[in-house]
């Protein structure tokens, strides 16, 4: 089974794609864990993705921030996240500003 891993951050995808991170980089840690978990799986690929396209993966992220600190698991889609979930399936769009500077 293929696994797909999308990430918003591209510096995050980026370091852990990387062969040459610094071990004095402040993310070492975390990035050698991420590094070392992909390798335990046979056929996983990550990239990048905007968070307009998976929004769904953005609105959880955000509620992450309010919610206590532990392991929650969602039994039930939250009714919230009805509407997301739904956009996301079929490919709905989304404007995404960026600045020209």
């Amino acid at each position: 089974m293929d696994i797909i891993v999308e990430m918003d951050s591209v510096n995050a995808v980026n370091l852990i794609l990387s062969n040459d991170l610094n071990i004095c980089h402040p993310m070492a840690g975390l990035v050698s864990s991420c590094k070392r978990l992909l390798r335990q799986i046979p056929k996983c690929f990550l990239h990048h993705i905007y968070r307009e396209k998976n929004a769904v993966a953005d609105r959880l992220a955000a509620w992450s921030h309010d919610i206590d600190l532990g392991c929650w698991f969602l039994e039930d889609n939250p009714t919230w996240l009805g509407p997301l979930l739904l956009d996301d399936s079929i490919g709905v769009t989304k404007t995404r500003i960026i600045s020209s500077v």
